[in-house]
């Protein structure tokens, strides 16, 4: 099989050569002379109407204007065809003096109801997940008492001391059968909180029993009157019975106008936490609001439960004492 032969070949090929007899003879050889045929069939002499030129003059030759052709017949009545204006067919539309209603079907409206002097509440969303709120009051109020099964590791620690066993050691088991002490603040802290002070009491009435619950309101702080009645009707406050626990729904004064005198202070809270103490009964705060607003003094003085939606049962045991 031959090889091809391109015009870059008698390009490389020329420029070698130094003569034009050289030059010519190479034209010869590869096939790039008048009346020869070339080697390949594939590449043809450059040849113009002045005669042969070589390859490396046809690309320098000038190109001649072509001569103009007159329009045949054929191509004057495209020209004129070309030319007519399209939109003349167009069908013109008919000009409106006015814009037109559009009747278009309506879906029939409901009236609104009429205004009544009737108070709809809004819907409430408590403060306390609703599924979880029964399991947190039963942390919160119970009281653990040594009435469970037998604390073997106790016994046996007892024996081997060599120490009398008059009454078997059992562990201790919460139970609600003290009742409950709820002592609401009703001050202007808690006024936003009013009714979810009041859903929480029936919570507690429905957990402990309406026979064991105690209820108490009070404004500012419980030595100032409390009572389970309107303002006017409060007396001093009076600790519960041995052993009842005590339930404060109260901000501890963080909520309220600043320069309220009834806002209870620091030593006021410091003085009822010890009536509550001395009485034998153990007292714990349920506050809306969140612990990062807690003072130290105030996590000092007695337990604290933070009221909202991220109090689970188990956090709340594991602030109790």
């Amino acid at each position: 099989m031959r090889s091809q032969i391109w015009v870059s070949d008698v390009v490389r090929a020329l420029e070698i050569a130094r003569t034009d007899g050289q030059r010519a003879r190479v034209l010869e050889m590869l096939g790039f002379v008048p009346g020869a045929a070339p080697a390949t069939g594939h590449v043809t002499p450059f040849a113009g109407p002045d005669g042969p030129r070589t390859p490396v003059e046809a690309p320098r030759r000038e190109r001649r204007p072509e001569p103009a052709h007159e329009p045949t017949p054929s191509t004057a009545a495209e020209e004129e065809t070309r030319n007519v204006d399209v939109t003349e067919e167009l069908p013109l539309l008919r000009p409106v003096a006015r814009i037109e209603a559009v009747d278009t079907p309506r879906e029939p409206v409901e009236p609104l109801a009429r205004p009544t002097a009737e108070r709809v509440p809004l819907p409430h969303l408590p403060l306390f997940v609703p599924g979880w709120t029964s399991a947190i009051l039963r942390a919160m109020v119970s009281r653990r008492v040594t009435e469970g099964a037998v604390d073997i590791p106790a016994l046996i620690d007892s024996l081997a001391h060599g120490r009398p066993v008059g009454r078997l050691p059992r562990l201790p088991v919460p139970t609600m059968r003290y009742g409950v002490q709820v002592l609401v603040d009703r001050g202007p802290g808690m006024q936003p909180f009013r009714r979810d002070q009041n859903d929480l009491l029936e919570r507690i009435r429905a957990v402990v029993g309406p026979s064991l619950v105690e209820v108490g309101y009070f404004s500012g702080t419980p030595q100032r009157g409390t009572g389970p009645g309107a303002r006017w009707t409060r007396t001093a406050y009076v600790p519960p019975e041995a052993g009842r626990p005590v339930l404060l729904l109260s901000d501890l004064g963080l909520g309220g106008p600043p320069e309220d005198p009834q806002r209870g202070a620091r030593q006021d809270w410091e003085h009822f936490v010890g009536l509550v103490t001395r009485a034998g009964c153990g007292v714990v705060a349920l506050s809306p609001y969140p612990p990062r607003r807690w003072p130290r003094w105030m996590t000092n003085l007695l337990p604290l439960v933070s009221w909202d939606r991220t109090t689970t049962a188990s956090r709340a045991a594991v602030r109790l004492p």
